[in-house]
């Protein structure tokens, strides 16, 4: 489903004839990027793609893990509470990484229209 996301994301880049108070989840019409913020936008969200598709692994490699940690005759606790938490870290700084790069693109106008939309673009 994130691919779906994130592919027409990019396909809705390159439109901004959006009507005003009418917003598509992770459209960024809205903001009336110039050329080069659409490319670099573009640009990264390809790279965010990859980020995603390893997270997603990562995050199916640590469900498997922590079946069997379950599954055991006694249950770490500890070591349980680190794989979940390697994980959450991992999106976490992915995210911020993320959100670090669109801030550096966009104009401080901008962003101000950026942040009310800033939920659709967190991992889930």
């Amino acid at each position: 489903m994130r691919w779906i996301i994130v592919v027409a994301l990019i396909v809705t880049i390159g439109l901004s004839d959006a009507k005003e108070g009418f917003h598509i989840p992770r459209d960024l019409s809205y903001l009336h990027l110039s050329p080069l913020q659409k490319e670099r936008i573009r640009e990264l969200l390809q790279s965010y793609r990859a980020i995603l598709h390893q997270l997603h692994e990562k995050e199916e490699e640590t469900e498997k893990e922590l079946t069997k940690m379950f599954l055991q005759k006694r249950f770490n606790k500890r070591a349980f509470l680190e794989k979940n938490l390697a994980l959450k870290k991992a999106i976490a700084q992915s995210e911020a990484n993320f959100f670090a790069q669109i801030h550096a693109i966009l104009t401080p106008k901008q962003r101000k229209l950026f942040i009310k939309y800033l939920e659709e673009w967190e991992i889930e």
